[in-house]
């Protein structure tokens, strides 16, 4: 999935979960530098300039239930990335990226990320949530797993509190180790924007040094600018002549 940012980096694309910005840099595995969602994070700007940050979480397979342990420690590293001192002053987003959805995930956790999105305050969203007939119980024991969760983990757990980190939360999901994966063809079409038109062909090279990329920077805890990235290219290029 991080060869998939690098692109977006390489390209100046819109990177996904972070609408409307520009990526500056992309950080792999950085748990040690204080951030709790640790496998991707982005730094981006916005069209006025103003910062912003997406940080991921990569799980294979969550389930999202009360008996998940995953969700569970997942809650855990969203609470202490809350923590951090500018966080709700600044456009801090954050996602659990899984490469497995369910009707569940599709469906009914969605719908509740995006009605924290899109409803202007608290008190309206749990309204929502708990009227019969516009929420189900799915959506109900979402939020209610996830204020156990925020409880657990020392953090405030109140109407507010859940609503203001629910609506910074996305669910994405990435097919990448799927056969016919839908997510890797779209990177290739991707790709062949970052190369000259006599080298579309190449399109699909492109992609696999990206992953090899991300993978070695991964590796090493490291961070990348596009400059990097040309420049990584340029190497590994050379490298294989």
């Amino acid at each position: 999935m991080g060869a998939a940012y690098l692109l977006a980096l390489l390209t100046g694309s819109e990177p996904r979960g972070l609408p409307g910005t520009t990526i500056d840099s992309i950080k792999l595995q950085r748990a040690a530098e204080g951030h709790p969602l640790d496998d991707v994070i982005i730094h981006a700007h916005d069209r006025r300039a103003k910062p912003a940050v997406l940080e991921i979480q990569v799980k294979r397979t969550i389930s999202f239930a009360p008996s998940d342990d995953v969700f569970r420690k997942v809650v855990d590293q969203i609470a202490r990335a809350s923590q951090q001192p500018d966080f709700r002053t600044s456009r801090h987003e954050m996602a659990i990226a899984t490469a497995r959805t369910s009707w569940k995930i599709d469906g009914s956790y969605q719908d509740v990320l995006t009605w924290a999105r899109q409803l202007g305050d608290a008190a309206t969203f749990f309204a929502r949530i708990n009227r019969p007939g516009s929420a189900n119980n799915d959506m109900r024991t979402f939020v209610g797993t996830f204020r156990t969760h925020l409880q657990n983990a020392g953090v405030p757990k109140d109407d507010d509190s859940v609503w203001q980190l629910l609506r910074r939360l996305q669910i994405l999901l990435f097919d990448f180790t799927a056969q016919g994966s839908a997510s890797e063809d779209l990177a290739k079409e991707r790709a062949v924007r970052a190369l000259h038109s006599d080298d579309g062909a190449r399109a699909g090279a492109l992609w696999s040094t990206l992953i090899e990329l991300a993978l070695r920077t991964a590796a090493s805890g490291g961070e990348l600018k596009r400059e990097n990235v040309i420049t990584e290219l340029r190497r590994l290029a050379a490298c294989r002549t």
